[in-house]
């Protein structure tokens, strides 16, 4: 028998309708035989979805199963074993009232293997938006349709080390009287088993073949359309021009804070914003505009999904600028202050409560040009790491904060920076926000250099992290951090300017001027729930560590913690690259020691440098 060729691949187009692809050496192939009234496109689009199948029409089949014969040799002999799954719709249910979601799956009937076992019970547990999966067990000679001969036979399977399962699906997906698709279903189906499947696939080589595979998503097709990274282009130049928080930040801070303190600190202040560059509705048509439906592979699909709803609540947010509507579309994007995080801010405040009067110690500073030479330093040793960084650093009169925009960082003209706390800075703001930008610029998937949907909490958490790895997190740093936690929990049960400033002040006894700036970034736009992420970030990046997990694996772009696992299979499919860029941090021998003793943290106060 002359072997395939299958180190380039196989992509062979079968009559018009099918096709046999093989996108690399893999110990599996899917196999759908199309019948002569008509295909299931749901069935054919879930078996295209993964790197190796046959889409054939049934009448054709005989004339290609030596060619099928010839893969299941060629593979098995390098494997140690080989899984063919034959899938179809159950065409008796479409009409039926039954609304479960039923799988029929076919097996040896005399054993159960743990292949088969562990496709069983993975069915179950697919997220099919509320449908419970039901499964039913035919341990059986039929492998099929009934009207169809097996793919191959007992015998042929047998002296190459093959299994063969059959999988019927019933077509719970569509509307039994009209035959249309539901949407939602569709995806979800799509999703759920692509990630079963190939980890039964991974089950069985493990256990019967010859070959070890390092984990499941290693098994994921690679290839990526290059219409979805036009999608995802798209999706970064819309998040682009919205300029968000550039948008919702007040103009006029330090009038504002002028005119409070002549009020006695008794008339809410009025803030000025910048005028929006762009109709956030005409950008919600482009947003939807995009064909995101279109995407072939399940994963990328639904992390543009979840980015789309993300542009769509921040545009919603900036149409309703300071009024209260802009507050509850917040609330969706940055969530609510639950009891654990309030009480964690409190009991900083317990152990380093704020000192009545404050004492304010004279520190030398940077002004603003100085610390941008040392921002650019700090880019031009991240430039020596990948050519494609920026060592562009701006000084503005019109911003209040140090900020982070498209991997640029502006800097107020009239900031002064202590100098013990400038490294802490430079590694927040450099360390953290630029370089998590130019590495999610440096892969195929750019979306990890505007931001997957919710990243700001985790890389505030990170950036924060960086300060004690500095030796720098402050006891007034924490305080503050604590505080805004307070004024958005605060902020949300009140919605009161100078009842939070109060709380602030009198409460737990910060100086007016600390307790109107924490205010200010909490009220402005009209309730901005963001500055609660920061503890909270904080807090996920140490339970992160203890359990003993890498920080460089968070550093790939700017991400959220629920979508590691989606960048984690990005990577084990090729798709994506571990990060290149390293923060200087990392070469520093205590700041390895400071990394290292998180394990023995208990509580987030420890992490506190006393001394500052």
């Amino acid at each position: 028998m002359e072997e395939l060729d299958l180190d380039s691949g196989v992509d062979c187009r079968i009559n018009n309708s099918g096709q046999l692809y093989i996108e690399r050496k893999l110990p599996f192939l899917l196999v759908y035989r199309t019948p002569g009234d008509g295909r299931d496109e749901v069935i054919e689009t879930m078996i295209r979805n993964e790197a190796s199948f046959l889409i054939c029409p049934e009448r054709l089949y005989p004339a290609y199963r030596l060619l099928v014969l010839k893969i299941v040799s060629q593979l098995s002999d390098e494997y140690g074993a080989f899984l063919l799954i034959e899938i179809w719709p159950d065409v008796n249910a479409i009409g039926s009232e039954n609304r479960t979601a039923g799988f029929e799956l076919y097996g040896p009937a005399d054993s159960l293997p743990q292949s088969m076992s562990a496709l069983r019970d993975s069915v179950r547990k697919i997220d099919l938006a509320g449908l419970a999966p039901e499964i039913t067990l035919n341990v059986s000679g039929k492998r099929g349709p009934g009207h169809l001969q097996a793919l191959l036979s007992k015998e042929e399977l047998k002296q190459m080390e093959c299994l063969l399962l059959g999988l019927k699906v019933k077509p719970f997906y569509r509307n039994m009287e009209t035959g249309q698709v539901y949407p939602i279903l569709e995806r979800k189906l799509y999703a759920g088993f692509g990630e079963i499947f190939r980890k039964s696939v991974f089950d069985f080589i493990n256990v019967q073949g010859t070959h070890r595979i390092s984990g499941f998503q290693s098994l994921a097709r690679r290839g990526v359309n290059p219409d979805t990274w036009e999608i995802d282009r798209q999706l970064v130049d819309i998040d682009s021009q919205i300029q968000f928080l550039l948008l919702v930040s007040p103009v006029n801070t330090d009038q504002a804070w002028s005119e409070f303190k002549k009020n006695q600190y008794r008339k809410t202040p009025v803030f000025h914003y910048r005028m929006l560059p762009n109709d956030p509705e005409l950008l919600k048509r482009s947003l939807f505009n995009l064909p995101i439906e279109n995407i072939e592979d399940p994963t990328l699909g639904f992390l543009f999904r979840d980015k789309r709803n993300e542009i769509d609540k921040m545009l919603t947010m900036l149409r309703h600028r300071n009024t209260t509507d802009f507050l509850y579309s917040g609330l969706q994007l940055f969530g609510n202050v639950k009891p654990p995080l309030l009480k964690a801010a409190r009991e900083i405040l317990e152990v380093f409560p704020v000192t009545v009067p404050a004492v304010r110690e004279e520190h030398e500073s940077y002004g603003a040009a100085e610390f941008a030479a040392l921002a650019r330093n700090e880019l031009i040793y991240m430039q020596k790491q990948w050519p494609g960084v920026s060592t562009r650093v701006e000084i503005k009169d019109t911003i209040s904060d140090l900020m982070v925009n498209k991997g640029v960082l502006s800097i107020p003209a009239r900031v002064k920076i202590p100098k013990k706390r400038a490294e802490a800075l430079i590694q927040h703001e450099i360390g953290t926000h630029v370089l998590t930008y130019y590495n999610g610029k440096n892969q195929p998937l750019q979306l990890l250099s505007s931001g997957v949907p919710g990243y700001e909490e985790l890389q505030e958490g990170i950036a924060v992290l960086t300060e004690y790895l500095t030796s720098a997190l402050s006891v007034s740093r924490m305080q503050i951090l604590a505080a805004r936690v307070i004024a958005v929990e605060s902020m949300i049960r009140e919605q009161n300017f100078i009842r939070t400033f109060e709380e602030l002040t009198d409460g737990y006894h910060f100086s007016p001027d600390k307790a109107f700036y924490v205010s200010t970034r909490v009220y402005r736009g009209g309730g901005f729930a963001k500055d609660a992420v920061y503890l909270r970030g904080l807090f996920q990046v140490v339970r992160y560590l203890k359990e003993g997990k890498p920080l460089e694996a968070l550093l790939i772009g700017k991400i959220q913690y629920k979508y590691l696992s989606v960048v984690e299979e990005l990577i084990a499919r090729r798709i994506l690259k571990p990060a290149e860029i390293k923060p200087r941090y990392l070469t520093d021998p205590t700041a390895l020691r400071r990394l290292a003793a998180i394990q023995s943290i208990d509580k987030i106060s420890e992490l506190v440098n006393i001394g500052l």
